[in-house]
């Protein structure tokens, strides 16, 4: 089949464009659409999202690989460039780029890339699971949402942390791809704590309508198994379903840049393949 992978962009209002990078093996033919974001940290080119997106694209899916506007790294390096970026990023702003990068596929615009396609798929690692959970909750379009690593919690704080957060007015920490120590603002827990309601994770989990599929690591030592199993709602029954990777981590053991798949990766990776497959058409040639 022929193979399309390029990078697009999608405007936002007063941010960098959202940067996407799009998969297909069948372009210009009608598929369904998967949109994959990733979470705290991350970006569409780290660890596993080439892979991930590879496999979804050889399943018969048009696939789009988003980085959030504010991310502040560079992705050709992968290095935090823009810390400013980056120091000012907020959950509502990566719900508004997630719902912005939606708008855009519902328009058909991405049918002008070459990837035309009318159901809607979402997937997110980490942080990145929570905004797909809260935007799926609000979008009868997405017919379809798997999550890898979910948090069931935005607010991650203690109050001791909280209070020097306040008074200093960033969070800041060390990551080794910063030249420097990164800062997060205040404003990142002020958008929190002002949406709190509307951030309920395991609210919005149970009031979705799309079927749900969570995959999550026993030894996630990052986000506990506990948060994503308060993520399972009773009363959705089969349509949400836990899948627990024994010897996972946080990651599935993939560290960045990946060599090569781990088992973990493999087996999170078919799951996900076998759901969107299941409940999205990958097929739309001939509906009616």
């Amino acid at each position: 089949m022929e193979r399309a992978t390029r990078e697009i962009e999608i405007r936002t209002r007063g941010r960098r464009p959202i940067r996407a990078d799009l998969r297909t093996l069948a372009p210009r033919r009608r598929r369904a659409v998967i949109i994959a974001c990733h979470g705290f940290l991350g970006h569409k080119r780290w660890g596993f999202f080439p892979y991930l997106s590879e496999r979804l694209a050889e399943a018969g899916f048009h696939v789009l690989t988003m980085s959030f506007s504010m991310n502040g790294i560079d992705e050709e390096t992968g290095l935090f460039a823009r810390p400013e970026e980056f120091a000012a990023n907020t959950v509502s702003t990566e719900l508004e780029d997630l719902r912005g990068v939606c708008a855009f596929v519902r328009s058909g615009a991405l049918a002008a890339e070459g990837a035309p396609g009318e159901q809607l798929g979402l997937f997110g690692h980490s942080r990145g699971g929570a905004a797909a959970i809260l935007v799926s909750r609000g979008l009868d379009d997405v017919r379809s949402l798997v999550t890898w690593s979910t948090v069931a919690r935005l607010d991650r704080y203690t109050a001791r942390r909280k209070a020097a957060w306040k008074s200093e007015g960033s969070l800041v920490f060390t990551d080794a791809r910063a030249s420097a120590p990164l800062a997060l603002d205040y404003a990142y827990y002020e958008d929190i704590d002002t949406h709190r309601d509307e951030f309920d994770l395991p609210k919005a989990a149970a009031a979705l309508a799309a079927p749900h599929l969570m995959v999550h690591g026993d030894r996630d030592a990052a986000v506990t198994l506990s948060e994503t199993q308060a993520l399972v709602s009773a009363g959705r029954g089969e349509a949400a379903r836990l899948e627990i990777i024994h010897g996972a981590g946080h990651t599935f053991n993939v560290s960045h840049p990946m060599r090569r798949p781990t088992a973990a990766l493999e087996r999170a990776t078919r799951l996900t393949t076998e759901w969107f497959t299941r409940t999205l058409e990958s097929n739309m040639e001939d509906r009616s």
